[in-house]
This record gives C-alpha cells, structure tokens and sequence, in this order.
C-alpha cells in the first residue's frame, strides 16, 4: 500500500490544496494510506480533514519513508539538500526558468523525481489538471482593480488576500470600478484557452462590454509587437508559452503609449528566455501585486504578474482542480505501474534533467 502525503504550502500567500477532504476519503477507501501535514493557511482546516477519518501529522516529508509520495503545489523552500522522495507539484523547472538547475540538482543527487502536475497530460496533450481557468478568472479581475486604483493616484497598490468567493470578488470589482465600466476597453490574449476562457468570463460578469477578444489566429497575423494593445485600457495575457515567439510588447511599443495603463500577465513567465512581455522582470506577489512596467515613465503602465492568482479564490479552485486530479491520484496510489499520464511525466522529468 502506497502512502501519498499532502505537505503544507510554504509560498507566503498560497492557500490551495491539491486534495480535498472528500478526495482524501477517497483514496483511503481504496486502500491509500493518507497523511496531512498540519496547516493554518490552507483552504481546507485540519479539522475538515480529521472528520473524515484523515491522519494530520506535524512530522515533515523529510521524515517520512522515502518510497512516500509528497503530494503539493507550488515550489519548495530553496535548498542544496538533496530530495529522496518523488514530489507531485508545478516545479517550475522544465521551461529554462533561472531556478531549474538548482531545483534539478537536488533530485539528481537523491535520486527523486518530479512528476511536475503542469506535464500531466493525456493521450491528446491535454492537461489533466490546470488551474488555468481559475488564473484567467482571477488575473483579469486584478487587472481591472489594478486600473481602477491607478487611474486616481501612483501610489501603490495595497496588499490583496483572499477573497470569500467568486461573487464577493465580482462586487469588489464593480464597486472599485463604479461608471468607468461602461469605457473600458480591455483585450485577452489567448481567449480561446481555459485561461483566457476564464478571464472573458470574469470581464462579461463584472459588465465589461468593449472586449478585445483575440487568440492564435490574430497573433499570428499581427506583427509583433502588436500596435493594437495600446488602443486597450487593460491588456489580459493568457497565452500558455510553449517556445520561442516575438514579444507582444517591448520597450519600442511602449515608447509610443497613451492609453494603456494594466498589463496583467496571467502566463506569467518573466524568468523565461521567451517572455513575450520582456517589460518587467520578475513576478509580483500579494504584498506588492503591480510593479511599473520598465520604459513607460512617461505613461506609467503597471504590471501584475502574480504566478499563483488562483489562491484568491481558494476553495473554488481547490475543488475543481482535486476533483480533476484525484482520479489519476486514485491509479498512481494503488498500482505498482504508471499510467501514460504519470508516465510521460516521468520521461518529461528525466529528459530535462539529462541537461542539467
């Protein structure tokens, strides 16, 4: 009987969970033994989890057996220590990120391995589990608060929490925005995507009407950088970066700005060799959501590039992407083989890792 160990989130802010209560019950009833380390951030309480018959430990992944599956979501406290147990969680280390060597490097030297959940796909390359829909959702409503904060003033932009659910989220939005709602312009790159669909969803909920709806066939017809973004009030891209492509806005296009004031960078890829918005150079985070785009000092523009957004809504998300996961949880905890989706991982993982 295979062990699967949910660890508590370290990434300040995070507060999702990969593993519901119920999902949990779940894989016990099919005989997966299930450890929950103790939390007091996650969406889920400790409780939720021991009413259902869910161990709650406070002895750390470290400790436990190596053949334990450490199941999270996003990226582990930076460390030399090598890593002997095989992590289920978005590593962030398969696109050329700057960390990939030093994350790489610590399974390489113990000999674990990274089922990186963003390269858990099925027989026709579709993720089986994103949070795509819920960071979309989330991105164009902070990029339509981030406009309403800085068309009154410079000064920056508080910290955000959590919001209770989708509808509070929505208010706050409306509220923030009043009658400057009717005159927004806004476009979504990627609109086609569960990102984008997520962030269109957002802006008609909210009563946004002048959208600017593009996907691959506009990018690939625009010249880049695209001249178009800059008749937008608030620019949403959720375009998921799979290569090298040109740069939808670069210091050139930002140079003859007057209009547009949000970029809200749902992809989200800053560390990349291919960032197509290489006009900031670093994600933000809950304490500071918006940095100044570099070269638009003489039109500010602000950029939001949290990499974990979903996390203001925490339940929704959490619910939807366990429900999506847990059936190929289910297949990884209770046979001693991998299905194609764990799989292919696995080769994914032991390719990259061949490069470093």
């Amino acid at each position: 009987m295979k062990t699967i160990y949910l660890r508590s989130e370290t990434k300040k802010g995070e507060c999702r969970s990969p593993l519901t209560p119920q999902g949990a019950k779940v894989l016990m009833d099919a005989d997966i033994s299930v450890l929950v380390e103790t939390s007091t951030t996650r969406t889920f309480s400790d409780q939720d989890y021991r009413d259902l018959g869910v161990e709650i430990t406070t002895i750390p992944w470290q400790e436990m057996p190596t053949d334990t599956l450490i199941l999270g979501l996003k990226e582990l406290p930076v460390s030399d220590a090598p890593i002997f147990h095989d992590h289920i969680y978005f590593a962030h280390a398969f696109k050329g990120q700057d960390e990939a060597t030093q994350i790489l490097a610590r399974f390489n030297n113990g000999g674990g391995r990274i089922f990186d959940i963003e390269f858990l796909t099925d027989a026709d390359n579709r993720r089986v589990a994103a949070f795509g829909y819920w960071a979309g959702f989330v991105g164009a409503g902070l990029g339509l608060l981030g406009f309403g904060h800085y068309q009154q003033q410079q000064v920056a932009f508080p910290t955000i929490t959590p919001f209770a659910n989708k509808e509070s989220f929505i208010a706050t939005i409306q509220s923030q925005l009043g009658e400057n709602i009717n005159d927004l312009n806004v476009m979504v790159m990627g609109a086609l995507g569960r990102c984008g669909t997520g962030a269109t969803d957002l802006l008609k909920a909210v009563g946004i009407n002048k959208l600017t709806l593009w996907d691959k066939q506009e990018y690939d017809t625009s010249p880049k950088p695209i001249t178009a973004i800059l008749s937008q009030d608030v620019f949403i891209n959720s375009v998921y970066l799979k290569g090298d492509i040109p740069p939808m806005i670069d210091q050139s296009l930002l140079a003859g700005n007057n209009k547009l004031r949000i970029i809200s960078d749902v992809s989200c890829d800053p560390n990349s060799a291919n960032n197509p918005l290489p006009v900031y150079d670093a994600i933000t985070n809950m304490t500071q959501p918006f940095v100044q785009a570099k070269y638009s000092e003489h039109y500010p523009v602000y950029v939001q590039a949290i990499d974990h957004l979903p996390t203001l809504l925490p339940k929704e998300s959490s619910e939807e992407f366990a429900d999506a996961l847990l059936p190929h949880l289910l297949q990884l905890g209770s046979e001693n083989t991998c299905s194609d989706v764990w799989q292919n991982a696995v080769d994914i993982f032991d390719r990259v890792r061949c490069d470093h």
